[in-house]
């Protein structure tokens, strides 16, 4: 009889241990989830800061470009009514090259 009460006892002793220790691994894992939680909004938050900046940099590139262009094409079409039969002849030249090259390439 001694030895059923012990078993028992033990068995008892036993489970509230491993209830104990669930009940731990339950905290950790909360403990945890409030990490990582905390980690992702971290995360999150440093990937649209970057985010945002890269989309300023961009658009001030693009403002950039789009005002070189621009000036490039004012540029462009000041040089080509000032010189019309040079404008002309670099086109005629370009367009030249380009069916030479073009005629090149065909007969390979």
């Amino acid at each position: 009889m001694a030895n059923t009460s012990l078993r028992k006892a033990s068995l008892q002793s036993m489970e509230a241990e491993i209830e104990s220790l669930l009940k731990s691994l339950e905290n950790l894992k909360d403990d945890a989830s409030d990490e990582s939680r905390k980690t992702l909004k971290a995360l999150k938050s440093n990937a649209e800061n970057a985010l945002k900046h890269s989309r300023h940099l961009l658009s001030d590139a693009y403002e950039e470009v789009k005002v070189k262009t621009r000036e490039t094409g004012i540029a462009t079409r000041d040089y080509a009514q000032e010189h019309p039969w040079t404008t002309a002849g670099v086109a005629v030249g370009a367009l030249g090259l380009l069916a030479a090259y073009l005629l090149c390439k065909r007969g390979d």
